[in-house]
């Protein structure tokens, strides 16, 4: 009874102290950093590539060529960054990792067209001139990446392949469209899933299926890039209730006979869902907000609302 108790007592102490341990961890944290915001410190949801035939598939669709600059997130050990730099003219290794950056450098050797950032990707400048993405992402931040890259158009990322949760790669990429932020990704790059990544491909192997996606800058954009703002905002007030009829979900913005013009224009049903206009359409739409409706009916930003 008495060791039983004596067990007891060691256990109860082993546990408070652990107990103090994580809530320093937590206290040390900056909160300000993007890994505090997102739960991602350390990255957890990294499942390391491990097959080099999918790696040779990702660096070909990338279409990597000597003239590239290409940026590898989350760089780990190099499972990416090696073979791209046998292929690209600079490769920039993301990793915030002070372990995987050493191991990394370790392994460098005599390549010296690769430049190690030991930074979060998210507090990460990007270079002013054209670039490349190839990588194998953190899933655990996935729409933050994808809007860092993204999110504005005046950006010289060309194109990238990115291996995703392919939950989020099926979102990205979904018919319709029902979230403001992809659809204004969409007006301005061609997202595409190319297939179905099993998760033994990865080590430690992930819980969920993952997706190779493609991006590519389209060439002929509708929208100037300057616009990008004005089209979220009018994107994310029609598409509050994506699946409203578009004569109510446009109707403060455009006036009744605009409306009836609008739908024969585009060619839809005045009563049809908001959310499936395509690309095409939501650009026609947007445009003629600009040449007939006057500035102050144009849709605001909603204001988000201070913290508690």
């Amino acid at each position: 009874m008495i060791n039983f108790m004596g067990a007891l007592g060691l256990f109860v102490l082993c546990l408070f102290h652990l107990l103090i341990q994580m809530n320093e961890v937590l206290f040390v944290m900056p909160k300000n950093d993007s890994r505090f915001r997102y739960g991602t410190a350390n990255f957890p949801g990294r499942h390391l590539l491990i097959n080099k035939s999918l790696i040779k598939e990702m660096v070909e669709l990338a279409k990597v060529s000597r003239g590239d600059t290409v940026i590898d997130i989350g760089a780990g050990t190099g499972a990416l960054t090696f073979p791209l730099a046998g292929q690209a003219g600079t490769v920039i290794a993301i990793e915030n990792d002070p372990a995987s950056v050493q191991k990394l450098t370790s392994k460098m050797k005599e390549k010296n067209n690769i430049n190690i950032k030991l930074v979060d990707v998210l507090q990460y400048k990007l270079p002013k001139s054209p670039f490349c993405v190839v990588a194998n992402m953190p899933f655990s931040i996935t729409t933050p990446i994808f809007e860092k890259f993204l999110g504005d158009p005046s950006l010289r990322m060309q194109r990238a392949v990115f291996i995703t949760e392919k939950g989020a790669a099926k979102r990205f990429t979904a018919v319709p469209v029902i979230n403001p932020m992809i659809l204004a990704w969409r007006m301005w790059y061609d997202i595409r899933l190319v297939r179905t990544v099993l998760p033994n491909n990865f080590s430690p192997p992930p819980g969920v299926a993952s997706a190779v996606v493609t991006v590519f800058k389209k060439n002929n954009p509708m929208l100037p890039p300057h616009h990008r703002r004005q089209f979220t905002d009018l994107a994310s007030h029609a598409l509050h209730y994506p699946y409203v009829p578009f004569v109510e979900a446009i109707g403060e913005v455009f006036t009744p006979p605009q409306i009836a013009k609008l739908a024969k224009e585009l060619k839809i049903e005045r009563n049809q869902a908001i959310c499936t206009l395509h690309e095409q359409q939501w650009g026609q739409l947007f445009l003629a907000m600009l040449r007939h409706v006057p500035s102050y009916r144009w849709p605001k930003a909603r204001k988000r609302k201070g913290r508690r």
